[in-house]
């Protein structure tokens, strides 16, 4: 669900032009592109991934803003919850599916959502839970005239149980085109 004047704000972004065309170009077919960025003093890279999703920014951000209903909206989240929020902060709990031998994965965020001229963004931080750390983003840019929407999702996470190396590739394979995929439908649905 949009909040109270965000509604306003991001519906006026459909005049919005701040994604270049060049910036968007090799998206355009439904291209995910999925970039591993090196961290500082981390052996775990921070997955970048970006994608158009056609679908106006209100829409999309209507699906990545609300934690509450990410079980239902999200591949391989199996319970959310919003556990409170106090202006533009979010406390939210996730729990992921991971394949079998690992156990599910939760874990405790404080987001905060920012909505300007330019875009949308919610960044996140681990509070408690099943990760050494699990910090990102979501941020949702117009494109076409606010007709579609640039995102790009960042995640750098490591949970507490050792990941191996197969499981890790099939994220970046299988998971990450998925969560976009998933977003694209979900948007698609929001009146």
């Amino acid at each position: 669900m949009i909040r109270g004047g965000i509604v306003a704000l991001a519906f006026g972004l459909a005049s919005s032009t701040a994604a270049a065309g060049d910036e968007v170009a090799s998206l355009r077919d439904g291209h995910v592109e999925i970039t591993p960025v090196a961290v500082k003093d981390s052996g775990t890279p921070m997955m970048v991934v970006r994608a158009l999703v056609a679908s106006p920014p209100a829409k999309v951000w209507a699906v990545v803003s609300d934690c509450a209903h990410y079980a239902e909206r999200m591949p391989r989240i199996v319970r959310s919850a919003l556990l409170e929020s106090h202006g533009n902060v979010f406390t939210c709990e996730v729990t992921l599916s991971t394949p079998f031998p690992m156990p599910n994965l939760t874990a405790v965020t404080e987001a905060t959502h920012e909505v300007t001229a330019a875009g949308m963004t919610r960044t996140w931080k681990l509070v408690r839970g099943d990760y050494v750390f699990n910090e990102g983003s979501w941020d949702v840019r117009p494109v076409d005239g606010g007709g579609s929407s640039l995102v790009t999702y960042r995640v750098h996470a490591e949970p507490k149980v050792p990941v191996p190396g197969f499981l890790r590739d099939m994220a970046q394979r299988k998971a990450l085109p998925e969560l976009i995929a998933r977003l694209r439908t979900e948007a698609s649905r929001i009146p």
